[in-house]
C-alpha cells in the first residue's frame, strides 16, 4: 500500500472511532461512486452477502 492509502485507511479507522454509522456511510458512498475496495477480503464478504441477500429472498417467496 502507498503512503495515501495507509493515511486514508488510518483516517478511516480514526473516523469510524468517533462515529460507528460511518462505515455504513463509507459503503454507500463507495457504491455510489463505484470506487473499488481494496481488500480482498471485502470483496469476498461482498459477495457472501449478496448470496445470503438472494437465498434469504428465495427462502421468503418460495
Amino acid at each position: 500500500m502507498s503512503d495515501q492509502e495507509l493515511e486514508r485507511e488510518r483516517l478511516k479507522q480514526k473516523e469510524l472511532s468517533k462515529n460507528p454509522g460511518g462505515a455504513l456511510n463509507d459503503a454507500i458512498g463507495q457504491a455510489h461512486i463505484g470506487s473499488p475496495s481494496s481488500s480482498c477480503l471485502t470483496n469476498i464478504g461482498s459477495i457472501v452477502m449478496i448470496i445470503v441477500f438472494i437465498l434469504i429472498v428465495k427462502s421468503c417467496t418460495g
